[in-house]
């Protein structure tokens, strides 16, 4: 009887684990990783830029930032989440602005209305160190952004990935913006 009960006991407990660990998430790869050099060139479609002469031009970042640190955003799509680490990295890139800490949100869409919808949310919010550019859903091809990510965050200097962090659709919330602003260092001590 005592091996029968423990059997019982066992095989739920067994069975139970073993969704505990398929429900756990796991993460994605999504672009260079930690480590990676960069390789460029990308061009995107500048919406909104503290420097205006960029407005409304393709222009390649990699190659214009490439050296200094850089906070670099691939999004599928514009959300409250979003809006809200733009904005975080926008007071950021203001707190270490002596270090030249560069921020540029890519969305990745073939919106067409979406230029104009980015500089009126960018002059509405004050954004004032955060570059805004559109380009089509693949991404830079190069960079091998999965497809399973919505939200692809590189942090980077001299051309090499310091800190890589992917977020699947609705997981980019706020605990998700202090991992990336902890790792701000990361790029910034490579300067």
């Amino acid at each position: 009887m005592t091996i029968l009960r423990l059997f019982v006991v066992l095989v739920p407990a067994v069975l139970l684990g073993g969704y505990a660990v398929a429900a756990e998430k796991v993460e994605i790869k999504s672009g260079p990783q930690a480590g990676d050099k960069l390789s460029g060139p990308f061009h995107s479609l500048v919406a909104y830029s503290a420097e205006p002469g960029l407005v409304g031009t393709k222009t390649d970042f990699f190659e214009m930032y490439g050296q200094v640190p850089m906070v670099l955003v691939f999004a599928r799509e514009v959300t409250k989440p979003l809006i809200r680490l733009t904005y975080t990295l926008d007071a950021e890139a203001a707190k270490h602005k002596s270090a030249k800490l560069n921020v540029v949100v890519v969305i990745l869409s073939d919106d067409d209305a979406l230029e104009n919808k980015l500089k009126e949310y960018a002059e509405k919010q004050g954004i004032k160190y955060v570059n805004l550019a559109i380009m089509e859903p693949d991404g830079p091809k190069h960079f091998k952004l999965s497809k399973e990510a919505d939200v692809t965050v590189l942090l980077c200097a001299r051309r090499k990935v310091e800190a890589n962090h992917a977020f699947r659709k609705g997981e980019l919330n706020e605990d998700s913006a202090e991992k990336i602003l902890a790792d701000v260092p990361k790029a910034l001590a490579t300067r």
